[in-house]
Protein backbone atom coordinates (compact mmCIF):
# COMPACT_ATOMS: atom_id res chain seq x y z
CA UNK A 1 0.00 0.00 0.00
CA UNK A 2 1.38 3.62 -0.78
CA UNK A 3 1.42 6.37 2.09
CA UNK A 4 -0.92 8.14 1.78
CA UNK A 5 -1.90 11.98 2.84
CA UNK A 6 -4.03 12.00 6.12
CA UNK A 7 -5.92 14.94 7.57
CA UNK A 8 -6.97 15.25 10.92
CA UNK A 9 -8.91 17.97 12.57
CA UNK A 10 -7.43 19.44 16.20
CA UNK A 11 -9.44 22.73 16.01
CA UNK A 12 -10.91 21.73 19.11
CA UNK A 13 -7.23 22.10 20.69
CA UNK A 14 -7.35 25.60 22.00
CA UNK A 15 -5.35 26.87 24.88
CA UNK A 16 -6.81 25.62 28.74
CA UNK A 17 -9.20 22.81 26.86
CA UNK A 18 -7.40 19.57 26.83
CA UNK A 19 -10.15 17.29 28.09
CA UNK A 20 -12.52 15.39 26.19
CA UNK A 21 -12.29 15.03 22.54
CA UNK A 22 -9.11 17.17 22.69
CA UNK A 23 -7.75 15.10 25.14
CA UNK A 24 -8.29 11.96 22.21
CA UNK A 25 -6.93 14.14 19.20
CA UNK A 26 -3.73 15.24 21.01
CA UNK A 27 -3.13 11.73 22.60
CA UNK A 28 -3.54 10.13 19.02
CA UNK A 29 -1.16 12.94 17.32
CA UNK A 30 1.23 12.34 20.22
CA UNK A 31 1.11 8.58 19.30
CA UNK A 32 1.04 9.25 15.85
CA UNK A 33 4.37 11.30 15.88
CA UNK A 34 6.41 9.05 17.90
CA UNK A 35 5.47 5.68 15.48
CA UNK A 36 7.29 4.94 12.02
CA UNK A 37 4.52 4.99 10.24
CA UNK A 38 4.95 6.08 6.04
CA UNK A 39 1.74 7.82 5.93
CA UNK A 40 2.23 12.04 6.01
CA UNK A 41 -0.07 13.71 8.00
CA UNK A 42 -1.93 16.96 8.18
CA UNK A 43 -3.36 18.88 11.00
CA UNK A 44 -5.81 21.51 10.65
CA UNK A 45 -5.63 23.70 13.38
CA UNK A 46 -6.85 27.56 14.27
CA UNK A 47 -4.12 30.73 14.86
CA UNK A 48 -3.18 30.39 18.61
CA UNK A 49 -3.39 26.46 19.05
CA UNK A 50 -1.16 25.32 21.47
CA UNK A 51 0.21 22.37 19.37
CA UNK A 52 2.64 24.26 17.28
CA UNK A 53 4.66 25.38 20.67
CA UNK A 54 5.52 21.36 20.48
CA UNK A 55 7.75 19.35 18.70
CA UNK A 56 6.43 16.70 16.37
CA UNK A 57 7.90 14.61 13.79
CA UNK A 58 9.25 15.58 10.60
CA UNK A 59 6.02 14.01 8.69
CA UNK A 60 3.81 16.35 10.66
CA UNK A 61 2.45 19.64 8.67
CA UNK A 62 0.05 22.22 10.37
CA UNK A 63 -2.53 23.57 8.20
CA UNK A 64 -4.00 26.71 9.72
CA UNK A 65 -8.02 27.12 8.79
CA UNK A 66 -9.87 30.27 9.68
CA UNK A 67 -13.11 28.55 10.48
CA UNK A 68 -13.71 27.44 14.24
CA UNK A 69 -15.07 24.06 15.04
CA UNK A 70 -18.74 23.43 14.71
CA UNK A 71 -19.51 26.26 12.31
CA UNK A 72 -21.18 26.37 9.02
CA UNK A 73 -18.20 28.00 7.50
CA UNK A 74 -15.74 24.88 7.81
CA UNK A 75 -18.48 23.43 5.63
CA UNK A 76 -17.13 25.09 2.82
CA UNK A 77 -13.58 25.80 3.96
CA UNK A 78 -12.31 22.09 5.20
CA UNK A 79 -13.49 21.03 1.48
CA UNK A 80 -11.20 23.31 -0.42
CA UNK A 81 -8.06 22.84 2.16
CA UNK A 82 -8.78 19.02 1.35
CA UNK A 83 -8.38 19.82 -2.12
CA UNK A 84 -5.87 21.70 -2.01
CA UNK A 85 -3.47 19.49 0.18
CA UNK A 86 -4.10 16.52 -1.91
CA UNK A 87 -5.55 14.44 0.62
CA UNK A 88 -6.35 10.64 0.68
CA UNK A 89 -8.23 10.42 3.56
CA UNK A 90 -9.67 12.76 6.60
CA UNK A 91 -10.28 11.59 9.81
CA UNK A 92 -12.69 13.73 11.77
CA UNK A 93 -12.13 12.68 15.43
CA UNK A 94 -15.20 14.48 16.63
CA UNK A 95 -18.87 14.77 15.02
CA UNK A 96 -17.75 18.02 13.01
CA UNK A 97 -17.32 17.04 9.61
CA UNK A 98 -17.85 18.94 6.30
CA UNK A 99 -20.59 17.45 4.07
CA UNK A 100 -18.92 17.69 0.77
CA UNK A 101 -15.49 16.11 1.87
CA UNK A 102 -13.66 15.04 -1.13
CA UNK A 103 -12.03 11.86 0.08
CA UNK A 104 -12.38 9.23 1.83
CA UNK A 105 -13.32 9.49 5.66
CA UNK A 106 -13.24 8.35 8.76
CA UNK A 107 -15.51 9.47 12.04
CA UNK A 108 -14.89 9.07 15.37
CA UNK A 109 -18.37 9.52 17.17
CA UNK A 110 -17.81 9.46 21.13
CA UNK A 111 -21.63 9.38 21.89
CA UNK A 112 -24.87 10.73 20.67
CA UNK A 113 -25.82 13.17 22.81
CA UNK A 114 -26.95 15.55 20.22
CA UNK A 115 -29.10 12.68 19.27
CA UNK A 116 -30.40 11.14 22.22
CA UNK A 117 -30.63 14.38 24.33
CA UNK A 118 -31.37 16.78 22.06
CA UNK A 119 -33.31 18.79 24.40
CA UNK A 120 -30.17 19.74 25.89
CA UNK A 121 -28.57 21.55 22.97
CA UNK A 122 -29.51 24.54 21.00
CA UNK A 123 -31.40 24.77 17.96
CA UNK A 124 -28.63 25.89 16.26
CA UNK A 125 -26.34 22.69 17.20
CA UNK A 126 -29.53 20.41 16.57
CA UNK A 127 -30.16 21.77 13.32
CA UNK A 128 -26.03 21.14 12.70
CA UNK A 129 -26.57 17.50 13.74
CA UNK A 130 -28.97 16.61 11.65
CA UNK A 131 -28.35 18.78 8.39
CA UNK A 132 -24.86 17.57 8.55
CA UNK A 133 -23.60 14.75 10.75
CA UNK A 134 -26.02 12.25 10.24
CA UNK A 135 -25.10 12.70 6.88
CA UNK A 136 -21.85 12.93 7.31
CA UNK A 137 -21.64 9.64 9.69
CA UNK A 138 -23.58 7.61 6.65
CA UNK A 139 -21.24 8.73 4.00
CA UNK A 140 -18.28 7.96 6.07
CA UNK A 141 -15.83 4.78 5.41
CA UNK A 142 -15.17 3.32 8.90
CA UNK A 143 -16.86 4.87 11.97
CA UNK A 144 -14.51 4.49 15.34
CA UNK A 145 -16.42 5.12 18.90
CA UNK A 146 -15.03 4.56 22.14
CA UNK A 147 -16.77 2.11 24.00
CA UNK A 148 -18.96 -0.60 23.22
CA UNK A 149 -21.95 0.76 24.81
CA UNK A 150 -21.21 4.10 22.15
CA UNK A 151 -21.46 1.42 19.74
CA UNK A 152 -24.61 -0.63 20.67
CA UNK A 153 -26.18 3.15 20.62
CA UNK A 154 -24.58 4.32 16.55
CA UNK A 155 -25.84 0.73 15.92
CA UNK A 156 -29.44 1.40 17.47
CA UNK A 157 -30.04 4.47 16.09
CA UNK A 158 -28.04 4.99 12.82
CA UNK A 159 -28.55 2.55 10.19
CA UNK A 160 -25.01 1.36 9.70
CA UNK A 161 -23.32 -1.55 8.64
CA UNK A 162 -22.02 -3.04 11.74
CA UNK A 163 -18.67 -4.25 9.83
CA UNK A 164 -17.45 -0.65 9.30
CA UNK A 165 -17.85 0.38 12.89
CA UNK A 166 -14.56 -0.22 15.87
CA UNK A 167 -14.74 0.22 19.07
CA UNK A 168 -10.86 2.01 19.99
CA UNK A 169 -11.47 2.54 23.88
CA UNK A 170 -9.57 5.86 25.61
CA UNK A 171 -6.62 5.57 27.07
CA UNK A 172 -5.43 6.52 30.86
CA UNK A 173 -1.99 8.68 30.78
CA UNK A 174 0.68 7.30 33.32
CA UNK A 175 0.14 11.23 34.45
CA UNK A 176 -2.61 10.06 36.61
CA UNK A 177 -0.84 8.23 39.94
CA UNK A 178 -1.50 8.87 43.44
CA UNK A 179 1.11 12.02 44.80
CA UNK A 180 2.22 11.50 47.88
CA UNK A 181 4.58 14.62 48.26
CA UNK A 182 2.85 16.85 50.70
CA UNK A 183 4.63 20.26 49.80
CA UNK A 184 2.91 19.94 46.49
CA UNK A 185 -0.24 18.72 47.95
CA UNK A 186 -0.53 21.66 49.94
CA UNK A 187 0.30 23.79 46.94
CA UNK A 188 -2.19 23.12 45.18
CA UNK A 189 -4.99 23.25 47.77
CA UNK A 190 -3.86 26.59 48.34
CA UNK A 191 -4.40 27.52 44.70
CA UNK A 192 -7.61 25.92 44.67
CA UNK A 193 -8.63 26.87 48.42
CA UNK A 194 -9.63 23.35 48.68
CA UNK A 195 -10.67 22.05 52.40
CA UNK A 196 -8.95 19.83 53.87
CA UNK A 197 -11.34 16.77 53.76
CA UNK A 198 -13.83 16.75 50.46
CA UNK A 199 -15.80 15.26 48.08
CA UNK A 200 -15.17 16.29 44.73
CA UNK A 201 -16.65 16.42 41.33
CA UNK A 202 -15.02 17.41 38.41
CA UNK A 203 -17.83 18.17 35.65
CA UNK A 204 -19.51 20.57 33.58
CA UNK A 205 -23.56 22.32 34.30
CA UNK A 206 -24.91 20.31 31.55
CA UNK A 207 -27.96 18.59 32.46
CA UNK A 208 -27.02 15.47 31.79
CA UNK A 209 -24.16 15.70 34.07
CA UNK A 210 -26.74 15.54 37.07
CA UNK A 211 -25.09 18.03 39.43
CA UNK A 212 -28.25 18.98 40.45
CA UNK A 213 -28.95 15.63 41.53
CA UNK A 214 -26.02 14.89 43.01
CA UNK A 215 -26.35 18.14 45.24
CA UNK A 216 -29.22 16.88 46.36
CA UNK A 217 -28.36 13.59 47.18
CA UNK A 218 -25.64 15.21 49.05
CA UNK A 219 -28.26 17.34 51.17
CA UNK A 220 -29.51 14.37 52.00
CA UNK A 221 -27.03 12.35 53.29
CA UNK A 222 -25.99 12.12 56.53
CA UNK A 223 -22.51 13.56 55.04
CA UNK A 224 -20.72 16.94 56.70
CA UNK A 225 -17.76 16.68 54.33
CA UNK A 226 -17.55 19.58 52.04
CA UNK A 227 -18.64 19.07 48.78
CA UNK A 228 -16.50 20.56 45.74
CA UNK A 229 -17.65 21.29 42.15
CA UNK A 230 -15.13 21.85 39.76
CA UNK A 231 -17.84 23.42 37.76
CA UNK A 232 -19.35 27.06 37.18
CA UNK A 233 -21.08 28.73 40.18
CA UNK A 234 -24.76 28.19 39.92
CA UNK A 235 -27.26 30.02 42.18
CA UNK A 236 -29.87 27.41 42.57
CA UNK A 237 -27.29 24.75 43.95
CA UNK A 238 -26.82 27.27 46.55
CA UNK A 239 -30.13 28.01 47.43
CA UNK A 240 -30.81 24.36 47.29
CA UNK A 241 -27.93 23.77 49.92
CA UNK A 242 -28.94 26.46 52.32
CA UNK A 243 -32.78 24.71 52.85
CA UNK A 244 -30.86 21.98 54.22
CA UNK A 245 -28.13 24.04 56.59
CA UNK A 246 -25.08 23.17 53.66
CA UNK A 247 -24.64 26.25 51.78
CA UNK A 248 -21.24 26.42 53.98
CA UNK A 249 -20.36 22.92 52.93
CA UNK A 250 -20.80 23.58 49.26
CA UNK A 251 -17.53 24.89 47.65
CA UNK A 252 -17.15 25.43 43.67
CA UNK A 253 -13.43 25.65 42.39
CA UNK A 254 -12.09 27.79 39.37
CA UNK A 255 -10.82 26.03 36.54
CA UNK A 256 -8.87 23.01 37.65
CA UNK A 257 -5.15 22.75 35.26
CA UNK A 258 -4.94 19.12 34.35
CA UNK A 259 -1.17 19.13 35.66
CA UNK A 260 -3.09 19.80 39.05
CA UNK A 261 -5.71 17.00 38.45
CA UNK A 262 -4.20 14.36 40.04
CA UNK A 263 -3.19 15.90 43.30
CA UNK A 264 -6.81 17.15 43.67
CA UNK A 265 -7.85 13.22 43.05
CA UNK A 266 -5.10 12.22 45.69
CA UNK A 267 -6.45 14.37 48.21
CA UNK A 268 -9.95 13.75 47.48
CA UNK A 269 -11.73 11.44 50.09
CA UNK A 270 -14.53 10.25 47.45
CA UNK A 271 -15.03 11.05 43.68
CA UNK A 272 -18.38 11.21 41.93
CA UNK A 273 -19.39 11.03 38.50
CA UNK A 274 -23.20 10.89 38.65
CA UNK A 275 -23.37 11.46 34.62
CA UNK A 276 -26.31 9.54 33.08
CA UNK A 277 -25.21 9.66 29.57
CA UNK A 278 -20.99 9.14 28.92
CA UNK A 279 -19.95 7.84 25.45
CA UNK A 280 -16.50 6.64 27.72
CA UNK A 281 -16.18 9.05 31.37
CA UNK A 282 -12.69 9.69 31.44
CA UNK A 283 -12.44 11.52 34.86
CA UNK A 284 -13.10 8.18 37.25
CA UNK A 285 -10.67 6.55 35.63
CA UNK A 286 -8.15 9.39 36.41
CA UNK A 287 -9.69 10.01 39.56
CA UNK A 288 -9.03 5.49 40.32
CA UNK A 289 -6.00 5.53 39.24
CA UNK A 290 -4.91 8.46 41.39
CA UNK A 291 -6.14 5.95 44.41
CA UNK A 292 -9.29 8.00 44.84
CA UNK A 293 -12.66 5.94 45.55
CA UNK A 294 -14.97 6.18 43.19
CA UNK A 295 -19.16 6.90 42.74
CA UNK A 296 -20.69 6.61 39.78
CA UNK A 297 -24.01 5.88 37.91
CA UNK A 298 -24.79 2.91 36.84
CA UNK A 299 -25.44 4.04 33.20
CA UNK A 300 -24.20 4.43 29.89
CA UNK A 301 -20.67 3.27 29.47
CA UNK A 302 -19.45 4.00 33.08
CA UNK A 303 -19.94 0.66 34.29
CA UNK A 304 -17.72 -0.76 31.11
CA UNK A 305 -15.21 2.32 32.19
CA UNK A 306 -14.72 1.51 36.09
CA UNK A 307 -15.24 -2.11 35.71
CA UNK A 308 -16.01 -3.65 39.45
CA UNK A 309 -13.96 -0.78 41.28
CA UNK A 310 -16.74 1.75 42.08
CA UNK A 311 -19.44 2.09 44.37
CA UNK A 312 -23.01 2.21 41.81
CA UNK A 313 -25.43 4.43 42.07
CA UNK A 314 -29.07 4.91 40.23
CA UNK A 315 -28.62 8.69 38.68
CA UNK A 316 -32.54 9.49 38.86
CA UNK A 317 -32.76 8.81 42.37
CA UNK A 318 -31.45 10.96 45.07
CA UNK A 319 -32.16 8.42 47.58
CA UNK A 320 -29.87 5.95 46.13
CA UNK A 321 -26.70 8.48 45.12
CA UNK A 322 -26.97 9.89 49.27
CA UNK A 323 -26.50 6.10 49.79
CA UNK A 324 -23.49 5.49 47.84
CA UNK A 325 -21.62 8.38 49.13
CA UNK A 326 -22.73 7.62 52.72
CA UNK A 327 -21.13 4.33 51.72
CA UNK A 328 -18.15 5.81 49.93
CA UNK A 329 -17.23 8.07 52.90
CA UNK A 330 -18.19 5.49 56.09
CA UNK A 331 -17.35 1.79 54.75
CA UNK A 332 -13.57 1.86 54.62
CA UNK A 333 -13.64 -2.11 54.37
CA UNK A 334 -15.80 -2.03 50.98
CA UNK A 335 -14.01 0.94 49.72
CA UNK A 336 -10.64 -0.66 50.30
CA UNK A 337 -11.64 -4.24 48.53
CA UNK A 338 -12.76 -1.85 45.41
CA UNK A 339 -9.58 -0.41 45.11
CA UNK A 340 -7.80 -3.74 44.60
CA UNK A 341 -6.74 -4.34 41.18
CA UNK A 342 -7.21 -0.87 40.22
CA UNK A 343 -3.91 -0.50 38.72
CA UNK A 344 -4.17 -3.95 37.01
CA UNK A 345 -7.78 -2.42 35.74
CA UNK A 346 -6.14 0.64 34.34
CA UNK A 347 -3.87 -1.10 31.90
CA UNK A 348 -7.24 -2.26 29.76
CA UNK A 349 -6.91 1.53 28.37
CA UNK A 350 -3.93 2.32 26.64
CA UNK A 351 -3.47 5.53 24.13
CA UNK A 352 -0.65 3.63 22.38
CA UNK A 353 -3.41 0.80 21.79
CA UNK A 354 -6.03 3.74 20.54
CA UNK A 355 -3.68 4.72 18.35
CA UNK A 356 -2.39 1.16 16.85
CA UNK A 357 -5.63 0.64 15.97
CA UNK A 358 -7.01 3.90 14.75
CA UNK A 359 -3.89 3.74 12.44
CA UNK A 360 -4.92 -0.05 11.66
CA UNK A 361 -8.25 1.13 10.82
CA UNK A 362 -6.79 3.98 8.26
CA UNK A 363 -5.03 1.29 6.20
CA UNK A 364 -8.29 -0.68 6.11
CA UNK A 365 -9.54 1.92 4.43
CA UNK A 366 -7.73 1.36 1.28
CA UNK A 367 -7.51 -2.29 1.84
CA UNK A 368 -11.07 -3.56 1.98
CA UNK A 369 -10.35 -7.48 1.55
CA UNK A 370 -8.85 -6.89 5.02
CA UNK A 371 -12.45 -5.61 6.84
CA UNK A 372 -13.51 -8.93 7.89
CA UNK A 373 -10.68 -9.89 10.12
CA UNK A 374 -9.65 -6.24 10.98
CA UNK A 375 -13.36 -5.44 12.38
CA UNK A 376 -12.44 -8.26 15.34
CA UNK A 377 -8.59 -7.23 15.99
CA UNK A 378 -9.21 -3.25 16.64
CA UNK A 379 -11.86 -3.58 18.82
CA UNK A 380 -10.37 -3.12 22.19
CA UNK A 381 -12.13 -5.57 24.74
CA UNK A 382 -10.70 -5.89 28.33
Amino acid sequence: MPPMKIAIDARMIRPGSMHGIARYVYELLRGISGRNVEHSFFVLVNSGTPLVSEDWCSKFTFIYSESSWISFREQLELPRLLRQYQIDLFHSPSFVAPLMVPCKMVMTIHDLNHLVLPQFYTPFHQLYYNLFVRRCIQRSHSILTVSHFSRREIERNLVLDPNKIFVTYNGVSDFYKRVTDKEHLDYVREIYELPEDFILCVSSNKPHKNVQMLVKAYCYSDINIPLVLASPVDASLLRMAEAFNKKHLIYFSKFIAEQHLPAIYSMTRLFVYPSTYEGFGLPPLEAMSCGAPVVVARSSSLPEVVGDHAIFANPYDYKDVARALEVGVYDSAFVESLMRGVDQHRQKFSWERMVTQTIAVYDRCFEPSEAPLLSNRVEANP
